[in-house]
Parts: C-alpha cells; structure tokens; sequence
C-alpha cells in the first residue's frame, strides 16, 4: 500500500480568489419558491450515469474533466474549478432540485469558467456543474452551496465515502491500479476529479432523495460531512443522511452525536453508516479504522450498525399500523429492499431499540437479521435508521450492484421516506412517537 498521487495537467489552476463581500437573504419558504421556477428536463440526458469505481470508464472516449478546490461553499465564497482533458469548456451549472418533475434548474453557463460563487442567485443546495467540450465526453462536477439559516431538515452529502471509492488517477482506498486491494492506497486526495459520470454517488445515493425532499417544500440546510468535520452548529428539527455515508471523522460523529442529545432528530436512509473513522489532513483523506475496533461502535448512537454485505432480502413490516410505514397500509413487504449492505441491532452494544422492519438473512439461522430500528434519545430526538443502502437508490431504481426494482416497491420507497420526512422538520419526533421497545438497552 501506498500513498495514491496524482498528478494533473490543469486548465485554470489558481489560488482561490477572496469575493466580495455579498448579502443572502433565506426567507422561510425559499425551497417551495425556488422549485416554482422552470427546470430543464434534459439537464443529464447527455451525461451516461456511471458508477463510483467503475473500471469501464478507461476504455471510453475522452473525457473533459475537473473537480473543485473546496466541497462547499456559502454566500460570498468563492471555489476555483481545475478542468482537465481540454483546453475550451462551456461550463453549465445546475441546482438540483424537484423543479416540477424536472430535476434540476440550470442556473448560469459560463466559457471556460476558473471559479464559482456563491450569491443570492445561487440558492443554498447540491450542484452539479456539468462539463462539455467539442469531441470530448461530458462529466459533472459536484459543489454543494450552504445557507446555515433555520431550516426544517440538514441534509449532509457525504462526500468522504465517495472520495474513499473514487478510483481516479487509479487507487482508492478500495483498489490499486490492478483492481486488487492488497495495492489499494493508504491516503487519497481531494483535489481529483471523480471516476464513473464525475458526481462521485450522488446521482444514485443521494438525489432521489433531494428532489423528493424538496418536491415536499421543507426548507432545507445543505452541508457536507466536510462541513460537519469543523463542528458547525445545526439549526435544523432533523439531521438527514442519504444512502451510503461510511467514512466519518471524528469530529463529525461528535457533531451528531451532540445534536442527538441536543434534540436534532437523526434520519438515516442508508446502511453501513458511520462505520469507518478516517481523518483528515488539509486536502488528503486518510485511511479508516472501523469504529468497533476502537470500542466506538456505530450502533451506540444509531441503535443498529452495519453486518451484511452482497445480500438481497425483503423488508418485512413488524406493525402495520406503526409509523413510518403504516403508509402502506395492510402490505407488510417491501420486495428486496436490504441490501447490498445492510444493519442489524443484533449483538451490538447501545440504547434500547423499535424493530420497525426485519428480514432473516439466512434461512437456516435465525439470529441473522437484518432491521430497521428506531428510538429516542432522551433529548427527545429521534433516532431512525432503514438500515439498508438500497434504500435511496431504488427510489430513482438505479442501483450500482445490478438490484432493480419494480414499479411497486419504488412506490412503497417513497411513501415511507415521504411519511418521514414531512414529520422530520416538526418536532423532536422521539417526543411525538414514543418507541415500544423490541431489544432492549445493550451495555
């Protein structure tokens, strides 16, 4: 193992210019007003949906590329963007959003653009700067904007787990350039673009949920576990995290953990989150320790943690009657939802946990199951994790491990997480649906 680096011939390489001092202003209500605005239907129609750590992409056509300096950035911020693979590119930048069905809104398009910033024309949310060049292949850039105003919900991108499995320039903390994992890197860097479409897992991990998020109206916070790792304050009723958010800091588990006992609902759409502790060293990710191996195991302020991969299973609702998924009302399946990775309560240590939903994993043993849990703190928040990285991606049907979905199950998916999330930016939802505890407190 090695340190992964990277060398890149650059257009536009340059110090990060200070903007001008500029002047947001967020009312409440600004979501609901922003996807009022006219989309643009064909936003992606000429960028294929690739994967992270997808090898094909080496045998493609060129590609124009870049990445940004920075993760995020809020009102009068400005990130500078390194472009590669050609020397001419009509950068077109879009805010994602719900957009009447649309998907995303395009905000400016700019020749051979060398930064961005942030002002009152560019809302708080996830953007994709898509990247075209005469006889090159288009890709995206991701770039999240903050607002760091009162919001119902914080949805944090989870930019880390997508940097871990990136394999640009040919190592991830995955693989090496052969593909095997005994040459994976030990270190990564940011400053790299993304393999597979250039959007890190966003397309498939995280934007389903964005959009229905704010097809739903609640105004939003958007932040990146990046942002978490410098311990902002969270001004939001509920903490969202989407599909795959394994790669945590130190300090962001702090953050949320605090946020916990502070009342902040946690509303976990993934599996196999908070499992690896990495740090951070400037721009270079570094490494991962599972937290149990260090007596800090996920399920202590999750209730479940991660302990199966490469399945397919059912979701088998415990109460019908019972929140979130009394939206469906007598069914009581959700047809192969856990998976590729998946949670259990089972033989963890943490606080006393609702069963919402399970599955056995194997037909032979009882004792492997996979779960769907929820609690409440003592804050009053509540804690809910789905428990399955499937979740999110089947929602759009486009998952990354050949899973596909029928018209019915991707249904089901968004009734449930629609339940959720119009109750998330209420209230202390620990407060408004006490749990009736299946497995109890576990030291």
């Amino acid at each position: 193992m090695r340190l992964a680096l990277v060398s890149l011939l650059v257009l536009g390489l340059m110090a990060p210019v200070s903007a001008p001092a500029q002047e947001c202003n967020w009312q409440a209500g600004w979501v609901k007003a922003e996807n009022a605005k006219a989309g643009n239907k064909n936003w992606d129609s000429d960028v294929v949906m690739r994967f992270s750590a997808d090898f094909t992409r080496r045998k493609e056509a060129k590609r124009v590329e870049g990445y940004f300096d920075q993760a995020s950035i809020g009102c009068g911020q400005s990130a500078s963007l390194k472009i590669m693979g050609a020397r001419s590119v009509d950068v077109s930048l879009y805010r994602i959003g719900y957009y009447k069905g649309a998907g995303a809104r395009l905000i400016t398009t700019i020749k051979n653009a060398k930064q961005i910033t942030a002002t009152q024309s560019t809302p708080p949310g996830q953007y994709l700067a898509k990247l075209k060049s005469l006889g090159y292949r288009s890709t995206f850039v991701p770039l999240v904007i903050t607002g760091q105003v009162p919001s119902d919900v914080t949805f944090v991108s989870s930019v880390l787990t997508w940097q871990a499995y990136n394999q640009w320039g040919g190592e991830s903390l995955y693989k090496g350039a052969d593909g095997q994992r005994e040459t994976r890197a030990i270190s990564v860097s940011l400053d790299r673009p993304y393999d597979g479409d250039g959007s890190g897992q966003f397309r498939y991990m995280e934007q389903p949920l964005v959009q229905l998020m704010e097809q739903l109206n609640l105004d939003i916070n958007y932040l990146t576990d990046i942002d978490l790792d410098k311990t902002p304050e969270i001004n939001s009723a509920s903490i969202v995290l989407g599909g795959h958010s394994e790669y945590w800091t130190q300090a962001m588990r702090d953050v949320i953990e605090k946020e916990i006992n502070e009342g902040t609902n946690l509303l976990v759409f993934g599996g196999n989150t908070a499992y690896a502790k990495t740090y951070l060293i400037d721009r270079t990710m570094n490494e991962r320790i599972p937290y149990r191996d260090i007596n800090q195991p996920e399920s202590l302020f999750m209730g479940s943690q991660f302990f199966a991969v490469g399945i397919k299973k059912d979701l088998e609702v415990q109460g019908a009657q019972s929140w979130p998924f009394d939206t469906l009302g007598k069914a009581g399946k959700i047809k192969g939802i856990y998976g590729y990775e998946a949670d259990t309560a089972m033989g963890t240590r943490g606080p006393g946990v609702e069963v919402l939903a399970r599955s056995t994993i194997s037909p032979t043993e009882k004792g492997f199951v996979a779960m769907s849990t929820y609690y409440a703190a003592p804050s009053g928040a509540g804690v809910l994790n789905l428990g399955t990285n499937a979740w999110v991606c089947a929602m759009a049907n486009r998952c990354p491990w050949g899973h596909s979905f029928d018209a019915k199950t991707v249904q089901q998916i968004r009734k449930v997480t629609t339940a959720i999330i119009e109750q998330a930016g209420r209230e202390k939802i620990g407060n408004w649906r006490v749990p009736h505890i299946d497995i109890p407190t576990r030291p």
